[in-house]
């Protein structure tokens, strides 16, 4: 749906010099990024900070032009028509002022072309329906994400880029949300997140963009960026009686906690081979096994194997707002 083809931005910053105090040199920015963004699908921007991501958002949103590169959208060929059919949810928006949502969203309907009976819609939609008429000032800040969700969706745009969506909302309102993308993705639309929440982020999203220092340093599902950076796969086993026969093999091994009813249990790192009959076969056929399983993909291992950077170190946060209150 979505196209950008070397698409390269980079900022002018700053650095004065003796005889020229006007002088400035390129930033980071991004540079030659090639993605292909399809419809009804979730993607999952992510990167530490200054890889890139926000200028990323902004360049697909329309907000800035290119250095070199272009940018296409199925069946859109003016810059005008393409973004008027994105719809780009900053991460913070400064709600203020007199008017209720219902006032800012008809006003924004009438500057749009766009019928009012989208305001009342879209209000519902996004669960202000309740408070559309009360002053924004007396809003929290989950509402007023809300309401800027709502902005983001008026004309019904195909691609909605979404700047952190679920800060300030409380768990029943993320719950909501995330309802609402999948709702939307499975309509056609194309999504993009960007989140430093990897626990919100690995529930929303399909495929995942991560970035590093400007560039596009891994796309895809987690299972084919896993196979992708060499990622070794990691197997659970547990069981009782005899143990493995794990020192007869190549296989990186720890041994971890036992459940109820087991007498020993290991983690195996795979070194990228696939669990099969002969190796099963290798730890010793008579093993009566309780436990038997390959640990999912976590978006902080990728993230650090494509990056390097220590997930700790690159102001992500791993537990969302929801577990870290448990």
């Amino acid at each position: 749906m979505l196209e950008l083809r070397s698409a390269t931005f980079r900022y002018p910053v700053r650095r004065p010099q003796r005889f020229r105090p006007w002088a400035t040199v390129l930033g980071q920015g991004i540079r030659n990024i090639d993605i292909s963004l399809e419809s009804g699908s979730v993607y999952g921007l992510v990167g530490p900070n200054g890889a890139g991501k926000s200028t990323l958002m902004q360049v697909l949103a329309g907000l800035i032009d290119l250095d070199q590169g272009e940018i296409e959208l199925v069946g859109k060929k003016s810059p005008e028509s393409i973004r008027e059919s994105i719809g780009y949810m900053p991460e913070r928006v400064s709600w203020g002022g007199s008017g209720t949502a219902r006032h800012v969203m008809q006003r924004l309907c009438s500057m749009r072309g766009i019928s009012s009976k989208s305001a009342d819609e879209l209000l519902n939609l996004t669960g202000l329906e309740q408070r559309a008429d009360d002053e924004i000032r007396t809003y929290s800040q989950g509402m007023k994400q809300r309401l800027s969700l709502a902005t983001t969706l008026l004309g019904d745009p195909n691609v909605l880029l979404l700047d952190e969506p679920l800060n300030g909302l409380d768990s029943v309102a993320q719950s909501a949300l995330c309802i609402l993308i999948k709702q939307l993705a499975a309509k056609g639309k194309c999504i993009v997140i960007s989140s430093h929440n990897l626990s919100d982020l690995e529930k929303l999203a399909d495929k995942f963009l991560l970035m590093h220092n400007g560039d596009l340093v891994a796309k895809g599902r987690l299972d084919e960026i896993e196979r992708d950076l060499g990622i070794k796969p990691i197997l659970e086993i547990g069981g009782v009686g005899p143990l493995p026969h794990i020192e007869n093999t190549t296989i990186e091994v720890k041994e971890i906690p036992i459940f109820d009813g087991e007498e020993w249990a290991y983690r195996l790192h795979l070194d990228g081979q696939d669990w099969s009959t002969e190796m099963r076969q290798n730890l010793g056929s008579e093993i009566n096994f309780t436990r038997l399983h390959r640990l999912p993909t976590r978006l902080e291992t990728v993230i650090s194997a494509a990056t390097g950077v220590e997930i700790e170190d690159a102001g992500f946060s791993i537990l969302s707002e929801v577990d870290s209150d448990d």
